[in-house]
């Protein structure tokens, strides 16, 4: 019986072409193998060797968290923190007002079309962009106790330039135009640049910002000149695949026309250990001086610990909290310790449905001479997408800061209370052109009346990029 089945099979062999007779055993015995390198391959890591690439803990800027995030993601420079720079009363309609993590963040872009490289000089790309704001608001300061409203109209034109697959330099130029005369017309200039570099199991990552900008400011109630210089570079090495030693160091110079100046000199260092595959924690120190014209010279030391990870990849975190000391020269003041806490959670409640909730608490410096501010916030943003193209933001939060004073900390100069909520609806029409309108009202009560202001905002964004 079995010889015939033999012969049966035998003879079917002959019947298949001599190219399908070689072929089968090998895709029978690579079939199985290759649907699992399907399943399990992640992209590769361009341009990074691969005794170099750091698959687990990410690389978070100084003094400001990031979230847990995958290895692909990790490949990509973090950006300079910007603390200390003011808060907008008239904020782009391109952002969403979430203070995540201490810092204004950009609103999440909708998909769109990859760039094409239509203008190239060998390594180097040129990607231009320009954008169209139309703004109005009211009950935004132009000075103490003096409430206006206003149509704003901004037309930014800017050239990204991408060096290579590591460097990217951006530059945009900003012009203000203000239907109410207590304003003045304004060009603010804005240049981006960050890369990373990679050396045996080390890491090296590198940014700066540089901003000149004339607007209406909530801590100062006025249309407030100003530039800021704001670099960071960072050193990461991998001891093994579970633990990392995190370097870095920033500076933050900002320069006013009326105000005081400040410059931040600031170093972060932690040691991370992957504990799980999806969750890592570290501890760190840091250290910052603080050096204020005309002002109190301060300098502050933090022990930080932090954990970050996520839950079934529907829910990530970030919690960093810990201690800080800062002195205060020149002054009789004892020294003031203070908690240190931010933190972020992100819940994607559906396929199209991300909802996040951040919260800090900081002290920095202050536009106002010998005067510190104790900065707490919370808030919450939810985003959906309605259609394809189509995305919805809701966002809200509080803000309590105090102005203390640096000869006597228990003295407080000003306490202001600030809360909002908006909404915002965004769309891409032709992969290329993005189009958002939004609404928000703030309402910011002062125990010091001028500083006091509320009102409603609406806006409309056009941008292009190639």
């Amino acid at each position: 019986m079995n010889r015939q089945r033999e012969y049966q099979m035998a003879r079917r062999r002959r019947r298949l072409p001599v190219w399908w007779r070689t072929l089968l055993p090998c895709l029978a015995a690579g079939l199985p193998a290759a649907a699992q390198q399907a399943v399990t391959t992640e992209p590769p890591a361009e341009a990074l060797p691969q005794d170099s690439v750091l698959t687990l803990v990410p690389l978070p800027s100084p003094y400001v968290s990031q979230p847990y995030t995958s290895a692909e993601s990790q490949r990509l420079p973090p950006l300079p923190p910007t603390p200390n720079l003011g808060t907008e009363a008239l904020a782009a309609p391109g952002q969403i007002e979430s203070l995540r993590m201490g810092v204004l963040a950009p609103a999440p872009a909708t998909a769109a079309a990859p760039r094409r490289e239509l203008l190239q000089w060998g390594n180097v790309s040129f990607h231009p962009h320009v954008s169209y704001n139309l703004l109005y608001g009211t009950g935004i300061l132009s000075g103490p106790d003096r409430e206006e409203n206003t149509l704003q109209q901004t037309v930014s034109p800017g050239l990204t330039f991408q060096l290579g697959p590591q460097w990217t330099l951006d530059y945009t130029a900003s012009l203000k135009f203000y239907s109410n005369e207590a304003y003045e017309d304004t060009v603010d200039h804005h240049v981006n640049l960050s890369g990373w570099a990679t050396w045996n199991r080390w890491r090296f990552t590198a940014g700066y910002a540089y901003g000149s900008t004339s607007s209406p400011l909530i801590e100062t109630a006025a249309q407030t000149e100003q530039d800021t210089h704001n670099a960071r570079v960072g050193a990461d090495y991998a001891f093994s695949d579970r633990t990392t030693l995190e370097l870095s160091a920033a500076q933050v110079l900002r320069f006013t026309t009326a105000y005081t100046d400040s410059c931040t000199w600031s170093t972060t260092d932690w040691v991370n250990y992957q504990w799980q595959p999806r969750l890592a924690v570290a501890v760190g120190a840091g250290f910052a001086y603080d050096q204020v014209d005309p002002g109190t010279d301060m300098t502050s030391q933090r022990v930080l610990g932090r954990v970050r990870g996520d839950v079934a990849r529907k829910l990530s975190y970030t919690l960093e909290g810990g201690l800080e000391i800062r002195q205060f020269l020149d002054t009789d003041a004892s020294s003031k310790l203070s908690p240190t806490v931010q933190g972020a959670i992100d819940y994607q409640l559906a396929e199209q449905t991300t909802v996040s909730l951040f919260g800090s608490h900081e002290i920095g410096t202050s536009y106002y001479s010998d005067q510190f501010t104790e900065t707490s916030s919370v808030g919450a943003s939810v985003r959906q997408r309605l259609l394809r193209h189509l995305s919805l933001g809701v966002s809200g939060g509080y803000n309590f800061t105090s102005y203390r004073s640096t000869y006597s900390t228990d003295t407080v100069e000003r306490e202001d209370d600030r809360a909002y909520v908006g909404v915002s609806l965004s769309t891409v029409l032709r992969k290329r052109i993005s189009v958002s309108a939004f609404y928000r009202y703030t309402d910011n009560s002062s125990d010091n009346a001028g500083y006091s202001s509320g009102g409603n905002q609406v806006g409309l964004m056009i941008s292009y990029a190639l």
